[in-house]
């Protein structure tokens, strides 16, 4: 199973983080937009885990999590991955929550670790992928535009984090929750 650890977006933040979305396509540049429903903060992604070892990720992630309380988090800009000269990722930037999030990555790092995950190398940012660029045709045009968004203001409640599983298909990727964890009051 291909999987990876997440912060959920709400339906409301979702419509609104659409309707940028929407804005943006109007520049017509050449980016594959995240899908609505799949809009989601990764924490960490794990790749290929065997069926066999699933227990004891759901255990690791478990214990992880555990010490964090509920939070907010407040997506208010919108920026480039890795540079404005060779753009890969357009993605939202979160200011409050960051550290939060920050802390419960770098508690999965640890404990994933244990069960022999790799660490990530790069140091962990909190972001909220919005689109992939194809290729950088018309990119200017977009960067224009993104300067209306740079003081957005979408406030979301981080409550659960989640085992989620990716599967591909031609469509796009298709998300199947496979465990929660309640973070505590």
């Amino acid at each position: 199973m291909r999987l990876f650890i997440a912060v959920s977006i709400g339906e409301e933040n979702k419509n609104k983080i659409f309707d940028i979305q929407s804005v943006l396509k109007r520049s017509c540049v050449d980016v594959k937009w995240i899908e609505k429903d799949n809009l989601h903060l990764t924490l960490k992604f794990l790749g290929e885990v065997a069926e066999d070892n699933l227990d004891s990720v759901k255990e690791s992630i478990r214990r992880a999590v555990a010490e964090f309380k509920r939070f907010q988090i407040n997506l208010e800009s919108i920026g480039v991955f890795p540079n404005e000269k060779s753009p890969r990722v357009l993605w939202m930037g979160i200011n409050k929550g960051e550290v939060e999030l920050k802390n419960i990555s770098q508690n999965l790092e640890g404990s994933l670790e244990e069960l022999g995950f790799k660490k990530e190398t790069r140091e962990f940012s909190a972001h909220l992928t919005i689109g992939r660029f194809r290729s950088n045709s018309e990119k200017e045009k977009l960067f224009k535009i993104i300067e209306k968004f740079q003081n957005e203001n979408i406030i979301e409640s981080v409550n659960v984090v989640y085992l989620i599983k990716s599967t591909l298909s031609p469509k796009g990727p298709a998300y199947d929750v496979i465990e929660e964890y309640q973070l505590g009051l």
